[in-house]
């Protein structure tokens, strides 16, 4: 009779909840052939149903390629045998790459926490709003194409945030621009730049960005923009405010 150990209660739990998470949002979590295999990492690969189906078509077929062969090979290559690629993925790693089931994906989530169901389903509920935002937005021909006021697309906006709240426990929105009495008192440090996201809704144009935690840099910047009243302003300004978010872990937004 085999011993069952704490690892193998953990690996249990994870791989539940994994599946409860892919069932939820109406995806698939493929465990590949090696998962679990000699050096493997208990490695689980998330695809839309239509990615994944997609992908058994391929198997099929008598030549196939990944994506980054097919792209080698050119234009030529036949849809039909190219996979599809995953939106997100899970391993049992922790911050050096080592096998450790109290960590996932390069220490990246801690499955010690109490709450580290939520902020798996958060990472990877993020990920998924992200990959359908893009898919959308390609099928209707890039960002110059969707129409004002867009519900498809905003909505996978405040998605994302609702995920990143998950992934981080608190979020705060802010913006760049602010204009009249508000942006005095902005400029003169009077009044604050951030607004936690609770349950309230975010309405179009409601936040340029969101961050897992007020950051004074970040506010220092969107002041000093403020402060300068030339209409035409440095994009290396633009920059170090967008790249200053993506450091925080959050994200920028665009709105329609």
């Amino acid at each position: 009779m085999k011993l069952v150990t704490a690892a193998d209660v953990w690996y249990t739990q994870q791989q539940k909840t994994l599946d409860e998470i892919a069932e939820k949002l109406g995806v698939v979590a493929y465990r590949p052939s090696y998962h679990g295999a000699e050096r493997d990492k208990n490695t689980v690969l998330f695809y839309l149903k239509e990615d994944e189906e997609h992908n058994r078509e391929v198997d099929r077929q008598p030549v196939r390629y990944s994506r980054s062969e097919a792209k080698d090979r050119g234009v030529n290559v036949n849809s039909e045998c190219v996979y599809r690629d995953h939106f997100w993925s899970f391993e049992n790693s922790d911050a050096n790459g080592q096998l450790d089931m109290g960590w996932a994906n390069n220490g990246k989530l801690n499955l010690r926490s109490l709450d580290w169901k939520t902020k798996l389903e958060g990472s990877i509920t993020f990920a998924f709003a992200r990959k359908m935002q893009f898919d959308y937005i390609r099928s209707t021909g890039g960002y110059l194409e969707p129409r004002e006021a867009d519900a498809t697309y905003n909505d996978w906006n405040r998605e994302q945030l609702r995920a990143l709240k998950m992934m981080h426990g608190r979020l705060f929105l802010g913006s760049i621009n602010f204009h009249g009495d508000q942006r005095k008192k902005v400029v003169a440090g009077k009044e604050g730049i951030y607004e936690e996201l609770l349950d309230q809704m975010v309405y179009n144009f409601g936040c340029d960005f969101a961050v897992p935690t007020p950051d004074k840099e970040l506010e220092k910047l969107i002041r000093a923009w403020n402060e300068d009243e030339r209409l035409s302003k440095k994009l290396v300004d633009v920059e170090a405010m967008t790249g200053r978010v993506e450091q925080l872990g959050g994200i920028n937004l665009i709105w329609y």
